[in-house]
This record gives structure tokens, sequence and C-alpha cells, in this order.
């Protein structure tokens, strides 16, 4: 049997490639959108890719499966049942998948959606043992899938689906069974994932939180511990259910110039500019009104979280290279609507343009200011767990994806410092804070790290 485990860094996405190749046929498991990957792991192991399996609806990813169909022929499969617009092959509980020594079974495993599958992987060549199993969002390492995005009308019953499937329909499998999710640390579709990327039944059953509870406690504690849902969920489950976009059909995207750059932000509110930089660039100068999230392996993740689905965005960074890269990352997570970008930010201060400034203040000097001035508002965006670790005793804490959707109380020439683990999230939060009029505004470099290192007082 041929298994390779595929991850997307920075989003927790796991894909799989199921296979023989004696046989010469393979599957591809909830693929990613950039399908590359999958199209030479098949070519250098001399197989076909002869299926697509998808074990839901995904809600933090664009699928690849309609790219992957396109390029091999391959029929997209899913749950029977699955409130999909476009063809595909249902897979039934108990149903078969027969490759040479590779046998796969569909188990039905409602809970995380509706409709949601898992898949038993067998060697025959090995034995008639089920080896494997692919639990999709169903159950992770340490942790479950949130059954709350199938919509509030469905939740008490997507509990009770979820409770059955990880201990009804996964119990008939014994403790020796590999365990291989869709998702990893860094995904949204759970809370407290680890970053471990498998794991096996029997481990899961004496540690993960979520077997030890009775069907009450499992309740109360899915209801009580629900993630934030980014404000791109709800856009990409609705493409993946119509059916994606080909990646061949997405408008080209343009160089600015300072003039076409002008008339772009002033067509329209929802016209962007996401600058790519590092932090400190960002802060000695930016284009007025411009996001800064800075290329990282979680860069996706935090624009799914600030930039809204139907905006048009213009990239700024210090070379192509970076452009590229963000436009894949920004596609698998449903931003197409990249109209452009720009390299560097030279062209635009040669243009006597205005630029905007985001101080960044040390931790040693944020010390000193908090000695001197009581009314010097530390915002700590940091979420809870990171937060009850230890933080500043002046800080207010409100974690980030808070932050996008509230207002803070306070007036707007309030003198704040932005404080997170690093000086990343802080300068994201920042320049929030900066579009919304606040005009003293900081960023602290380092975070919560460094004032930990400098040994300043936490609580």
């Amino acid at each position: 049997m041929f298994f390779q485990q595929f991850k997307v860094e920075g989003l927790g996405c796991l894909s799989y490639m199921i296979g023989c190749p004696m046989d010469g046929r393979a599957v591809v498991i909830d693929p990613k959108r950039d399908i590359s990957d999958y199209l030479k792991a098949a070519q250098l192991n001399k197989m076909k890719i002869t299926g697509i399996i998808e074990t839901h609806v995904h809600a933090d990813h664009i699928s690849g499966a309609a790219e992957l169909h396109l390029q091999t022929g391959a029929p997209i499969h899913l749950g029977a049942g699955s409130p999909v617009d476009y063809d595909f092959l249902p897979l039934h509980d108990g149903d078969e998948i027969i490759m040479g020594n590779t046998k796969i079974e569909i188990v039905s495993t409602p809970g995380h959606t509706p409709n949601a599958i898992s898949l038993a992987l067998t060697d025959l060549g090995r034995g008639d043992m089920v080896e494997m199993l692919l639990t999709g969002d169903l159950l992770f390492v340490g942790s479950i899938g949130r059954p709350d995005l199938a919509g509030g009308e469905l939740l008490e019953e997507q509990i009770k689906n979820a409770y059955h499937s990880l201990n009804t329909k996964l119990g008939k499998f014994p403790d020796y069974v590999e365990v291989y999710p869709a998702h990893g640390a860094g995904s949204l579709c759970g809370a407290g994932i680890s970053a471990k990327p498998s794991s096996t039944l029997g481990f899961e059953r004496r540690s993960n939180p979520f077997y030890q509870l009775d069907f009450d406690e499992f309740k109360e504690q899915l209801c009580r511990n629900t993630p934030h849902r980014p404000i791109n969920f709800t856009h990409i489950i609705n493409t993946n259910m119509r059916g994606q976009k080909l990646t061949h059909e997405l408008p080209g995207i343009n160089e600015y110039n300072p003039l076409t750059c002008k008339k772009f932000l002033a067509e329209s509110p929802d016209n962007i500019i996401i600058d790519l930089r590092e932090a400190t660039a960002f802060g000695g100068a930016h284009i007025p009104g411009s996001f800064n999230i800075g290329m990282a392996p979680n860069s996706a993740l935090w624009v799914g979280n600030v930039v809204k689905p139907e905006s048009r965005i213009i990239l700024l960074a210090n070379n192509h290279q970076d452009i590229e890269n963000a436009v894949t990352m920004f596609r698998r997570v449903g931003y197409d609507n990249i109209s452009g970008y720009i390299i560097g930010l030279n062209s635009w201060i040669l243009a006597a343009e205005e630029t905007g400034f985001l101080p960044q203040i040390t931790i040693h000097s944020l010390h000193t200011v908090l000695e001197k001035y009581s009314n010097h508002l530390v915002l700590d965006v940091r979420n809870d767990q990171e937060w009850q670790t230890g933080h500043i005793e002046q800080a207010r804490h409100l974690p980030l994806p808070q932050l996008i959707n509230q207002s803070i109380d306070c007036e707007l020439d309030q003198h704040i410092s932005v404080i997170c683990m690093s000086g990343y999230r802080s300068n994201i939060a920042a320049s929030i804070l900066k579009q919304r009029g606040f005009k003293n505004v900081y960023s602290v470099i380092g975070g919560m790290v460094t004032w930990k290192t400098a040994g300043y007082k936490r609580v």
C-alpha cells in the first residue's frame, strides 16, 4: 500500500494520497487547491490518480477537487447526500474501494458535518486487519471537529452525531489503529489540536479530553468552547458547495503604479491593500489604510480573519516571490479577487504620495512609559490561553478576532500600545486601529516573549 500525507503549513490542512504502485492506481483525499504535489507524487510512484475523495464539505480551505478532476479526469467522491451543486459519486457506509493490495472502507461519521465520512485502510498484502483511519474532521489528534459549521439549527443534532460517531462508529476499531485526521495544529476547525500529525485510537481514547466525557459533559464542552468563526468560512463553504473556480479561469494580476493604485482605492471601500512586509518596514512607512499581514506560514489564516472575501486586493511586497507565494496562499482560503501587486514602496514615495507611520515600541520603552503614565493603554490581543500564561498587569485583554468585530471603548486620541506574543498580530491589530481613526497607536516589538525574557513583571 502506498500512503503519503501532505501538509499545508500555517493552515493545518492535511491531505493524503493512497494507492498501490503494483496496481498503478491512487486516490487523493481532501486535496488542497494547488495540486502539483499530488501530480508529482503520482508520477514519481508510477501511479494514475483514478479517484478524488472528500471526507466532507470543507469550511477552512477551497478544495482542489475540481482542479484535480480537470487535470486527471478522476471522479469526485463524497458522502451520500452531500449538499453540493456538481456531479459526484456518492459513498455509503460500508462501501469499499480496492486498488491492488489497498482496500478503503467507507465509514459514515457525521458530526463535524452531516454527511461526513471516514476511511478505514487495509493493506491486503499484510493481512485483513484495518491499519489506519483517515478521520476527516471528526477526530483530531488531541481534539475533535467543531459541530457548528452546518448551522445553529443543526447544532444539537450534530453534537449527538459526533458523540455517536466517535464512540460507536469508531468504537468497532481496535486501539492499535493509526489515526490520520484532515487537520493539525493551526486549524480553526477544532480547538486545542495537537501539532502531532497522527496518533492511534488507543492513545486518543485515553488522552483526548473529548473521549473522557459522558454525553451531557460532551455537549456542554462543545457549546461552551467553540472556536471563533473567521469571516471567510461561509464564503469557503458556499464555494465548495457550488464547485470551485479553476485557477486558469481567474483574472490576471497586474503590477500597479501609484496613480492606478490611488484610482483602485478610490473606486470602493472594499478595495484594499495587504502589505506583506515585516512589521518594522510597515511601521516605518506604508500606504495609508493598508493592512499589515506579514509573509508567514499562517498569513492566509489571518487574512481569513481580517479581510472580507468579497474585497478586491492589491498585494505589496519587497519581491516577486513573496507576491507569488501570497497569491497561492490566499487563493487556498477563497481570496480570488487579487487584482494586482506593488513591489516595494519606492515608487509611492518618489511620487510624493502620503505615507502612514506605525511606531514600533520596544518592551523597555513600554515599561518606562507605564511607570510614567498611568493612563497609557496596553491592549493585549493574544488568545485566552496565552493571556492566562501571564500578562502585563495594566493590560486590557481583547483577542485579535474579537477586536476585528468590535470597537474599543476609548477616545481616538488615547495612547495605545498593542502587544501579542511576538509582534506579528500586534501589527495587524494596530493597523486596524489606525484605519479606525486612532491617532496614537504603537506596536510592541517582540511582544510578550521579550517582556518575559527581560524579566518584567507579569500577573
